[in-house]
């Protein structure tokens, strides 16, 4: 028998547990019956998710019986030298909690195909309380404290936090607990990673997360993936299975990019007023993409350059950043410094003119920036919110180039679903979605259209019409 280090073939996986634990404790092993299992990230969302599709010879859903309450444990792993939180799929501690019955379908010989759905215990807990509490001190311990509550999520999970740089003071009146996160982050500037706004908090199979883009981006690498045409092989003519690991099987090239509805939204300018109540003042606050752009950290880091350019419209003589009324803010606010008793007051108020911009600035571009669909062969160490490096192969032959530089380079992994199918043939892989604010290669034309193209000449009447 092969030790569990040895890797065969690239997306061969360990199915080490699995089984499912009824509301009244009884235990069923469906290890030997599972056809697929589903698991679901996306830094967007708070928690995990997916479905297991298995084979039903006992008539279990009525049997056992599964109402949507159960617990599931599962552990899955990519063979390995050592298995470490950070390398397997572990819910053997922190189980899943089932929440339906999704699809039944009969199969001869009196069994049934049965899918289920479930989701993270911590989704249930959202649900089912609310918080009514004032807390003061920096938003990530705020948040540290909410998951580990347990009135509230009360998660034994692992948190991997990037640490806020403000003080506040807040009252959550009546609140569930991944809403007042979200006020959080809103509110939030990160120790360190250039003061960045950009948070996000969401789960993966290792843990929560409260990460900024700016802090994504200058992670390192964790995985590189290649566009190859054949099977990598190694000098005795065998299958090199860490090369086929890196492998990328398909590709989808996701155009995401709305120029109108980008402007809309404020990714490449934006206005702010506040309406100071206290000191009764009025202030403004411009934000345009092209003049942060190296104020921010991108995955690229020094190679970035701009998905937009610097070009100047003929008619309205401005370039695409320099429309400030696109998207406009408007917020009341007070000094937080106005209401101390002393000289030493570190609370700060709602904090708006240091995040609310440069935030949803950041994420619109990156919604609308380069985005691809990719798969691979699974590996259950990759999660959501890592660094990955691309290498396309070259679209045209115009160039020379060996690869494509605007598909290749260093992305972020916003989404991914691993799926495990044990039926057919033991197969792993991940379909996943990478995206990145910026490009590779030269910096976009500065120079717009000539004038002297006959663009730009006021030529319009205006006509009265005679009815």
């Amino acid at each position: 028998m092969l030790s569990k280090s040895a890797l065969q073939f690239a997306g061969e996986y360990l199915l080490e547990d699995s089984k499912i634990i009824s509301v009244s404790g009884s235990v069923f092993d469906i290890k030997e019956l599972i056809e697929e299992i589903s698991i679901y990230e996306d830094i967007f969302t708070y928690t995990v998710s997916g479905t297991l599709t298995f084979t039903d010879t006992t008539n279990i859903v009525k049997n056992f019986p599964i109402i949507g309450e159960e617990r599931l444990v599962l552990k899955l792993a990519t063979p390995q030298e050592k298995e470490t939180p950070d390398t397997t799929i572990d819910y053997t501690r922190s189980p899943l909690m089932i929440t339906s019955v999704s699809a039944r379908s009969p199969r001869k010989s009196n069994s049934q195909i049965v899918t289920l759905s479930f989701k993270s215990l911590e989704t249930f807990r959202d649900n089912a309380c609310r918080v009514s509490q004032s807390y003061s001190g920096q938003p990530s311990d705020i948040i540290d404290k909410i998951l580990r509550d347990k009135s509230y999520l009360a998660t034994t999970k692992r948190f991997f936090r990037e640490n806020t740089a403000n003080n506040i003071k807040v009252v959550f009146p009546n609140m569930r607990p991944f809403d007042c996160i979200t006020q959080l982050m809103k509110r939030s500037n990160s120790a360190s990673n250039v003061n960045s706004p950009s948070y996000l908090f969401y789960e993966t199979t290792k843990g929560f997360h409260l990460r900024t883009f700016d802090g994504l981006c200058n992670d390192d690498v964790a995985f590189f993936f290649r566009e190859r045409v054949s099977a990598v092989l190694d000098d005795n003519n065998v299958a090199n299975q860490q090369l086929n690991l890196e492998t990328i099987g398909n590709y989808e090239i996701v155009s995401n990019k709305d120029t109108a509805n980008q402007m809309l939204n404020g990714a490449y300018n934006s206005k702010l007023i506040t309406h100071d109540i206290y000191n009764k003042r009025l202030d403004s606050y411009k934000y345009d993409y092209l003049s942060n752009f190296d104020k921010d950290i991108h995955p690229d880091n020094g190679e970035s350059k701009p998905i937009v350019s610097e070009a100047i419209d003929p008619d309205l003589n401005k370039s695409i950043t320099q429309f400030d009324g696109t998207k406009l803010y408007v917020t009341s606010t007070a000094s937080g410094y106005s209401f101390s008793e002393d000289e030493n007051y570190p609370y700060q108020s709602d904090n708006r003119n240091q995040t609310i911009q440069r935030r949803n600035g950041r994420i619109q571009q990156f919604g609308g920036g380069i985005i691809m669909n990719l798969e691979i062969a699974g590996n259950t160490t990759i999660k959501v919110g890592d660094k990955v490096n691309l290498e396309i192969n070259n679209l045209s032959d115009v160039d020379g180039d060996d690869f494509e530089k605007e598909l290749s380079g260093n992305f972020i992994i916003t989404t991914l679903r691993h799926v495990f199918t044990q039926s057919k043939q033991l197969k792993h892989k991940i379909i996943m979605q990478v995206m990145k604010d910026s490009r590779l290669g030269d910096t976009l034309p500065s120079t717009g259209i000539s004038n002297t193209d006959g663009l730009g000449i006021e030529t319009g009447t205006s006509e009265t019409i005679s009815l």
